[in-house]
């Protein structure tokens, strides 16, 4: 089996990376057909929200599908094309691609635009022209698509309730985690390490995580031999460096704003408690981080936000602990109750690196993209070219 991996994706990302290699982990043959277009996440964000650099981007992805085009002419066959995240721009031209190839096309939908920048993030307001072209590139990728990946069965619900797409046409594939990085390790701790539960956070400050929640559970933490450390920065990071500040707090340490992956997992080795998401956004009910998926690999206890996405893969108690949602408190409760019960620690840690070794590695999610596929390329009833 031959796949061809389209768009202006970055390869490093996470997401990218994980499928590519879980692809040719089961023996499938895998052709690039990228180019590069797109400043980095948040820039890109930045610009949107304040409407400077729209010209100058709609030029390049021109440029870039362009560029797309040539190399598509010079591809050898294949069997199915698979758009990579973020690829919803990308969509329009591999479809007369694929078409013209005979071949089915995947897309990587994994993260909704308008959900991002509308709902989520609120970067633009829901009745903007930018907000309901949103919508509509979401709508006209997906139903372009013979076949659409995403990353929980909560988020496949949401884009067949949202965009009516059926829900047979979707595919949940597990984010995991780059195994060439991330992967149990001993750690060298420094000696001024602060004694107790040591609690990590990384990530990019997005009201999805919930940031906030996790300084007021540090609040009524303080005194208690559990310290906290911030890697990272991001949309509310000025913001919640303020509310810390405001709080008092004491027990914890801001880490730097970027680490390049073996550093992180350095920090992360260091830590007891990896910590999740705790946001109260429907789009944070249907989401498992690629921070949860990282912890799990290194084999750190998981405390992220009780959710029907984690119900989906979680057993809390066993393999992570779930907190009640927006509630500071109940992060505090799972916080003591790990310091306290260090038998509850090692079952999290243990359990949780078993799970994401039988559910989440890269062979778990070559096998299940492997059986999509091979679903698909089988199906009587694909569509065909019109």
């Amino acid at each position: 089996m031959r796949i061809c991996l389209y768009g202006t994706y970055d390869p490093s990302y996470v997401r990218n990376a994980v499928l590519q290699r879980a692809l040719e982990g089961q023996g499938i043959e895998v052709l690039a057909c990228r180019t590069d277009c797109w400043p980095p996440h948040e820039m890109r964000l930045h610009a949107l929200q304040h409407g400077r650099g729209r010209a100058r981007h709609a030029w390049q992805w021109l440029g870039a599908q362009g560029r797309l085009l040539r190399q598509h002419r010079r591809l050898p066959p294949y069997d199915a094309l698979l758009v990579c995240y973020p690829g919803h721009l990308d969509v329009f031209l591999a479809r007369l691609l694929a078409w013209w190839r005979r071949r089915p096309l995947l897309f990587d939908a994994f993260l909704s635009l308008y959900e991002t920048a509308v709902e989520d993030r609120r970067l633009v307001s829901r009745r903007s022209l930018l907000g309901q072209a949103f919508w509509a590139i979401d709508w006209l990728a997906l139903h372009l698509a013979d076949h659409i990946l995403t990353d929980t069965p909560a988020d496949a619900a949401y884009f067949a309730r949202t965009f009516g797409v059926p829900l047979e046409r979707i595919t949940p594939i597990w984010v995991g985690a780059d195994e060439t990085v991330y992967a149990s390790r001993e750690a060298a701790l420094p000696p001024e390490r602060p004694e107790g539960l040591r609690v990590l956070y990384f990530g990019q400050f997005i009201p999805l995580h919930g940031v906030e929640i996790i300084l007021r559970a540090a609040a009524l933490l303080k005194g208690r031999p559990i310290h906290f450390e911030f890697i990272g920065s991001g949309q509310t990071y000025a913001a919640m460096r303020a509310l810390a500040e405001e709080l008092g707090l004491n027990n914890l340490t801001w880490g730097p704003a970027w680490l390049e992956p073996n550093d992180l997992a350095e920090r992360i080795a260091r830590a007891d408690v990896c910590l999740g998401i705790f946001g109260t956004s429907e789009k944070a009910a249907r989401v498992i981080p690629t921070k949860a998926y990282i912890a799990l690999a290194m084999g750190k206890a998981l405390v992220t936000m009780d959710s029907p996405a984690a119900r989906e893969v979680f057993s809390h108690g066993q393999d992570a602990y779930l907190c009640e949602r927006g509630s500071p408190q109940s992060l505090a409760e799972a916080l003591t109750a790990l310091l306290e019960d260090p038998g509850l620690l090692r079952r999290l840690q243990q359990n949780g690196r078993a799970l994401y070794a039988r559910r989440f590695s890269q062979e778990a999610i070559g096998q299940a993209l492997r059986t999509c596929l091979e679903g698909l390329l089988a199906a009587p009833n694909r569509r065909s070219p019109r």
